[in-house]
């Protein structure tokens, strides 16, 4: 074989890995890698995403890792493109999203020392503050290594992206025999199990509970181990709720399920004697596990699994810690209660949940999901785009009061059906997630339901759902301002007799739309939405449903109370 570059090895290391799709803008420093996917693309079942901007490329990779299972590549040039992708390799970070983020940096010549080139700063040591880590390649035969120990650390332990430096010298310059350093073989996932004393202490504490809960957090999405939560539940009666990273773990439709966002969620979190977190660290989002929302430490025992020790005890004492993975551990949770019991019936408290849900459900849609024609209240148009798209809809939610009120108007209908930043909340992030959701479930319709501010901060990533042919359905809740930032402002003023810099100029987003070359609707009346989105779905392209709600309704989104409310009480 001839002599490739290390752009081209790179490449083949990447294919060694199983990557399918990678997110980069062409650049000089390494436009070998584009040149080949051109060539080899089809042959290595590859595909080349060019975004518009850094950060949503790497929101786009963050999205197709949600849907997929698997890490997704982003990659940019040095300097500028290093500082633009940077926010959306924050927002997988925190988020615990697997991902491999490769930069290219200057010339060695340039940066050791600092010579005064272009486009140059410490790129690595900045990586290295928001990934598991940042590895500076300088050396050809290095990088099959460099990038197997990027995807084992990636998918390792807790996941998160991590961050690969390539000198350009390296990229484009640089040959050498891969015979001489060959990919190395696909790394894969080790699960570790929990502590079998541990485990039989919990199952026979879940089995003598009267009023036992499981609690899913992000890792039973992120971990696949849905089927794994379902057979425990399903084996002892146990109600499923979870934390708002892990909805859909259970469809929240499901008999044993107590939906994250309904009334009774907080209850049943109070009033269980035994609650079982499942890859779960109680942050700030669970309230972090204490009272009133929880119960107290005499009455209510608490199993904690999660992967990583640092997270048991965090913010709530422990009972029972199960240290491994997720879905290792609900199958040795279930085994040990298969010992202790026969198969139950759910719990009796269940009902009275399942009744006092349906109640407070139906009032909810009352306030703040009515039929009303005109003016359109947000949540009515909510409810109305995620019925239109029925169980298989994976659902992007992207923007302040229109996540807050699309959280609580809508149930998730099954495991990595809904994609939101929630524990960044990083505006910006829907229109790309959208994207890598689609790429990754092609064959399933992806909706968007954002604010009009949070869209604009990746507009123009819908020239490239157009150019990729990736018809995703934006459905936009308009309002003229930061509708978020009103609640806020009505708080430390006291009144809302005027807002302070909030407000938009009227912007027709269905003309941007058809600027593109993309679907656009303009929806003025709830009656005139189905229509749209049929024919949003009929032509085929990506689609902008510009949808004119009430903007005083939409200051008072449905759970908007109950969130400061119980903010207030932790």
């Amino acid at each position: 074989m001839a002599e490739i570059t290390g752009g081209e090895l790179l490449m083949e290391c990447l294919a060694a890995q199983g990557v399918e799709v990678m997110f980069s803008i062409p650049d000089g420093t390494y436009n070998i890698i584009f040149k080949w996917i051109h060539d080899h693309g089809k042959e290595k079942n590859m595909r080349m995403v060019t975004m518009r901007h850094e950060a949503a490329g790497a929101h786009m990779a963050d999205g197709y890792a949600r849907v997929s299972g698997k890490p997704a590549v982003v990659m940019s040039c040095a300097g500028p493109g290093a500082a633009n992708m940077i926010s959306g390799v924050i927002t997988a970070h925190v988020e615990n999203i697997p991902m491999i983020a490769i930069t290219t940096s200057r010339r060695t010549d340039l940066v050791n020392p600092n010579r005064g080139g272009m486009q140059v700063f410490d790129q690595v040591p900045a990586y290295r503050a928001v990934t598991k880590n940042s590895i500076y390649v300088t050396r050809w035969e290095n990088i099959p290594d460099a990038v197997a120990d990027a995807f084992r650390r990636a998918i390792s332990g807790v996941p998160g992206p991590v961050h690969i430096d390539i000198a350009e010298d390296v990229v484009t310059k640089i040959k050498g025999d891969i015979k001489n350093a060959p990919p190395r073989p696909k790394v894969e996932l080790v699960m570790p199990a929990a502590n079998p004393d541990d485990v039989a202490k919990a199952a026979e504490m879940l089995v003598n509970a009267k009023t036992p809960l499981l609690y899913a957090g992000a890792a039973v999405v992120r971990g696949g181990a849905w089927e794994e939560l379902e057979a425990l539940a399903d084996y002892l009666g146990i109600p499923v709720t979870a934390s708002p990273g892990g909805r859909g773990a259970l469809p929240e439709d499901h008999p044993l399920c107590i939906p994250t966002t309904a009334g009774m969620a907080r209850a049943a979190a109070g009033q269980s004697d035994v609650v079982f977190v499942v890859g779960g660290r109680f942050g700030e989002l669970d309230f972090y596990g204490k009272p009133p929302l929880w119960g107290t430490p005499e009455n209510q025992k608490i199993i904690q699994n999660h992967i990583d020790i640092s997270y048991m005890g965090l913010n709530r004492p422990v009972d029972v810690p199960l240290i491994g993975h997720c879905k290792v551990v609900l199958k040795q949770v279930l085994e040990a209660a298969k010992k202790l019991t026969d198969k139950r019936e759910p719990i009796k408290k269940l009902k009275e949940y399942k009744d006092l849900i349906t109640l407070g459900t139906n009032a909810m849609y009352a306030t703040h999901a009515p039929e009303q024609d005109s003016p359109i209240v947000p949540g009515s148009m909510m409810k109305k785009t995620s019925d239109f798209f029925g169980k298989d809809g994976i659902m992007v939610m992207d923007g302040g009061n229109t996540s807050l009120g699309n959280a609580h108007i809508n149930w998730i209908k099954g495991p990595r059906q809904m994609l939101w930043t929630s524990d960044f909340g990083h505006l910006g992030t829907g229109t790309p997630y959208a994207i890598g959701a689609k790429l990754a479930a092609p064959d399933k319709p992806v909706f968007m339901i954002t604010g009009d501010s949070a869209f604009f901060f990746n507009v123009q990533e819908m020239e490239t759902a157009l150019r990729e042919n990736l018809p995703i359905i934006c459905v936009i809740n308009v309002d003229h301002a930061w509708g978020m930032e009103k609640n806020s402002q009505n708080r430390t003023f006291g009144h809302n007799d005027y807002f302070v810099n909030v407000e938009h100029k009227p912007i027709r987003h269905d003309k941007i739309a058809e600027a593109i070359g993309c679907f656009g609707a303009y929806v003025t009346k709830l009656s005139e939405l189905e229509p749209a989105l049929k024919a949003a779905v009929d032509s085929g392209k990506p689609a902008i449903i510009h949808v004119e709600v009430d903007p005083v309704s939409n200051t008072k989104p449905a759970g908007l109370e109950m969130w400061v409310g119980a903010k207030s009480a932790c």
